[in-house]
């Protein structure tokens, strides 16, 4: 009977040892919702990492597109609406940058959550300084009539006349407005975390800071020198540190210089004695490449977005990596 009891006890504490066991796995498989991740996708890379970096532990973020693509033509694919799918939280990048391509990717989706003008669409660029376009600039471009499309301001659902450059990430200052409008922005989609976000914003803001203190003071000795950029993403750059924009590769935002033009900005480099030219990998790096070689002027690519395909470990390697190969060769084309 003593032996029957002995054993009865020890299987009710082996139950018990069994129920306590599996609740405590699945209390740490299956999150509370105050722990629960934030899924958060991006139109670009340089957004997903800000949003990482501030979001933390508490969010995970992928990018559709690759920093090697062409920001404002990126093919939607399949895979798109899988990441889609699975989204919290969807950033733009405003300024109609993605609107050839963005809306397609979401109605292929189907995510209610992540449709413009609902909580889970997201436009970071409120604040961010613009440099505006001139009608010129967009004259005969397929911007131009996306714009027209579109209406006065498409970006983030609000109506405005004001239209600015969309590769405004370009300046770090703008990078720092940003990282706090995504700090905003998870704070009242996970309110529970509101802290830890805006410290990471916080933490961000002073880094990038440091960092661009020592950037600018690098560049200063080389305000005024004359530079050609391929497309207007370096332009943000190129005014931030008083450089002197002689031209562009392309006169008219995303369409391919004439042989006309080229010559032209060839006799134009040559007078002002142009010896850098700046393009993003992901634009036709033939053409410049010709016009280093007329010109001897040194043909740069900068990384304009985040990435391994590029080199840039997160936002702010980006610019490390940027200013590294600028300052040299400013230095070499002293």
């Amino acid at each position: 009977m003593t032996k029957q009891y002995n054993w009865r006890n020890r299987m009710s504490i082996f139950r018990r040892i069994i129920i306590v066991f599996l609740g405590t796995f699945l209390y740490l498989s299956f999150p509370t919702r105050a722990e629960a991740i934030l899924h958060i996708v991006s139109s670009f890379p340089q957004d997903a990492s800000i949003a990482s970096l501030v979001g933390g532990k508490y969010v995970t973020a992928t990018s559709l597109s690759k920093a090697i693509n062409d920001p404002h033509a990126v093919q939607p694919k399949p895979n798109m609406a899988v990441a889609l799918n699975k989204a919290d939280l969807l950033i733009t990048n405003g300024q109609d940058m993605d609107l050839a391509w963005l809306p397609i990717a979401v109605a292929n989706a189907r995510n209610s959550k992540i449709l413009e003008g609902t909580e889970g669409y997201f436009d970071p660029s409120a604040g961010v300084s613009l440099i505006p376009y001139n009608s010129e600039e967009l004259k005969d471009t397929p911007f131009y009539s996306l714009n027209l499309i579109s209406g006065p301001d498409h970006s983030g659902g609000k109506n405005s006349t004001k239209r600015g450059n969309h590769h405004y990430w370009l300046d770090p200052a703008n990078g720092i407005i940003v990282a706090h409008n995504i700090a905003n922005k998870l704070s009242e989609l996970d309110p529970v975390h509101k802290a830890q976000f805006n410290n990471n914003a916080n933490k961000f803001e002073k880094t990038l800071k440091a960092k661009m203190k020592i950037w600018d003071a690098e560049m200063l000795p080389y305000r005024g020198t004359p530079v050609v950029s391929y497309h207007r993403d370096w332009i943000y750059l190129i005014q931030r540190h008083g450089l002197n924009l002689i031209g562009y590769v392309e006169p008219r935002e995303t369409i391919p210089p004439s042989a006309g033009e080229v010559v032209n900005l060839i006799l134009r480099m040559r007078k002002a004695k142009v010896k850098v030219i700046m393009t993003s990998p992901w634009q036709n790096q033939r053409i410049p490449h010709e016009i280093a070689q007329k010109t001897g002027a040194i043909h740069l690519s900068l990384p304009s977005s985040v990435g391994s395909d590029v080199g840039a470990k997160d936002y702010i390697d980006m610019f490390d990596v940027i200013y590294g190969k600028l300052i040299t060769a400013l230095k070499q084309a002293k």
